[in-house]
């Protein structure tokens, strides 16, 4: 092991999209910042999922009435949301505090903090990509069209997108015909949509990578391959970690690990409930037509995402932990679902699979700010599926609170003390 020892004002673990926005935004205050990420810069959840810019989605997993679909998808290894039994108190304990969270009142606060961060996070995500010289990540602003199959289906999500128009998301509701008339790549039996205009989505991997480039630019020390092994906690305080790369001290630490923060968090003196829930994409080849727009097949829980040479198409939720395997029947499911509505080749052609355990905590909201067991250990994590959508706004938060300014955003619905 090469023992090189980096100093920085903040050390931050993980090089996602989370952490990154994070430095970055610690950097453009003057802060000193190393990054510590274990594999490649945005190789994780950040690489492969969905990349839309979303706000309408913005909300807690755990919603009112999810737990009743919960168990109803239990014992259907290719449900949109899976949970393999298994003997597993961790599982338990986090379904008991899912099950806690899902009380409307406490889902509404938690949407509305939610789409306001992510709000804020899409018009940063414009304004960074219309940056001169800035690496192309693809953002558009063209919307999302959510697709629905029953009328019982649509009603409900007219009710949901009544609650977001509340806290700033337009919408239109169309008809069968308009969505084939303006979405010729549609087909199948639909009964209408929901177009949300104000939406946006980027190439994901490439909105990470053009992130890390303005993190070196404005300082920040990026180091790959360095995963952290352990920790030095002395009085209370984190004061180095121990790396592939050699020790790394800081002044103040932020967890920004995603599905690894529960882990890892245990090193740290932490006891984080954090669950990874497995989601898989594929790129595919353009259709004939391709979508215009992000499509939501809403009832099949399949998200649509055109590129300019390829199509995205992802979907599922499995709660796995750490578990990376591929599992073919829920790919193929998502396969079978997309072809029931979109006119995609047979074979599919040339395609590229990738799986990613999105951080889950059981109420559904990310933690952002100091934790109350070390007082210069800080978190941004548990993003569960907002995290490219809410990474600006999580890196300016966070660095308001570091940096002892007045929050951009309302940190309680964030604060990291209800679990650490």
């Amino acid at each position: 092991m090469n023992e090189r020892m980096s100093r920085a004002d903040v050390a931050v673990i993980g090089g996602g999209v989370i952490g990154l926005a994070c430095a970055l935004e610690l950097a453009r205050r003057g802060v000193s910042v190393c990054v510590l990420e274990r594999d490649r810069v945005g190789r994780g959840c950040s690489y492969g999922n969905a990349g839309w810019l979303t706000p309408s989605l913005a909300v807690p997993l755990a919603a009112p009435g999810q737990w009743r679909k919960a168990l109803r998808w239990l014992l259907d290894p290719e449900s949109p949301f899976y949970i393999r039994p298994r003997a597993d108190l961790k599982l338990v304990s986090w379904l008991i505090g899912f099950l806690a969270a899902s009380r409307q009142g406490q889902f509404e606060r938690g949407a509305e903090a939610l789409v306001g961060l992510c709000r804020a996070s899409v018009d940063a995500w414009e304004e960074f990509a219309k940056i001169p010289d800035e690496t192309s990540f693809g953002f558009v602003r063209d919307g999302l069209l959510s697709i629905f199959e029953t009328p019982k289906a649509l009603d409900q999500a007219k009710s949901a997108a009544e609650m977001t128009a509340r806290f700033g998301v337009p919408f239109e509701v169309w008809t069968g015909d308009d969505v084939r008339d303006r979405e010729p790549a549609v087909q199948g039996g639909l009964v209408g949509g929901i177009f949300f205009p104000r939406e946006g989505s980027c190439e994901p991997y490439s909105a990470v990578r053009a992130l890390a480039d303005a993190a070196r630019q404005a300082g920040v020390e990026v180091l790959e391959h360095a995963e952290v092994l352990d920790a030095t906690v002395f009085s209370g305080k984190v004061r180095s970690l121990r790396t592939t790369l050699g020790h790394v001290a800081a002044d103040e630490f932020v967890l920004a690990a995603g599905a690894w923060s529960g882990s890892l968090g245990a090193c740290l003196g932490l006891r984080l409930p954090m669950l990874g829930a497995k989601g898989y994409s594929l790129l595919v080849p353009p259709l004939d037509p391709h979508p215009q727009r992000s499509l939501y097949l809403a009832e099949r829980k399949i998200a649509i995402n055109p590129h300019v040479e390829s199509l995205r198409i992802s979907g599922t939720l499995e709660l796995v932990g750490e578990d990376l395997t591929v599992n073919m029947r829920r790919l193929e499911g998502i396969i079978n679902g997309a072809r029931g509505m979109l006119q995609l080749g047979n074979p599919l052609g040339e395609i590229e699979v990738w799986r990613g355990l999105r951080p889950c905590l059981p109420d559904g909201m990310p933690v952002i700010g100091r934790t109350r067991k070390s007082p210069n250990l800080w978190l941004a994590t548990g993003h569960q599926m907002t995290g490219l959508k809410t990474a600006p706004g999580t890196g300016q938060l966070l660095a308001d609170l570091m940096c002892g300014q007045t929050p951009s955003f309302n940190p309680d619905p964030f604060r990291a003390d209800r679990y650490c």
